[in-house]
């Protein structure tokens, strides 16, 4: 397993058993056999690999928070065309009522000429 020292000072880990000695200086990477892991942790070094699964967690978490706002972003873009599309419907009834309008007009004043 790796780990890292992110301490300032030099860490000595000691096997619990057969006494053998591991110096880690500061912001060294070591690779720790596997009966010093436990103490390797204990005397405060961290492993490389705790690192690597927090990152893939962060960017798990950007990509979530990234997907979740293109869906905002095309949810208000297809609200924005759906209104748009409704002022377009109210101004074409709007037009066409104008034009009503002037008709009966235009009739009512041919009947009233016509009499």
């Amino acid at each position: 397993m790796k780990v890292k020292n992110f301490t300032r000072q030099t860490i000595r880990v000691t096997a619990p058993i057969g006494g053998h000695v591991l110096l880690v200086k500061s912001g060294q990477t070591r690779d720790v056999p596997a009966h010093l892991e436990d103490a390797a942790i204990r005397a405060g070094l961290v492993p490389l690999e705790d690192i690597e699964l927090q990152a893939e967690r962060e960017a798990a978490i950007l990509a979530e928070e990234k997907a979740k706002a293109e869906a905002k972003a095309k949810e208000e873009a297809k609200a924005a065309e759906e209104q748009a599309a409704a002022l377009e419907e109210a101004a074409r009834k709007a037009k066409a009522s104008e034009a009503a309008k002037k008709a009966a007009a235009t009739r009512a004043a041919n009947k009233a000429a016509g009499k």
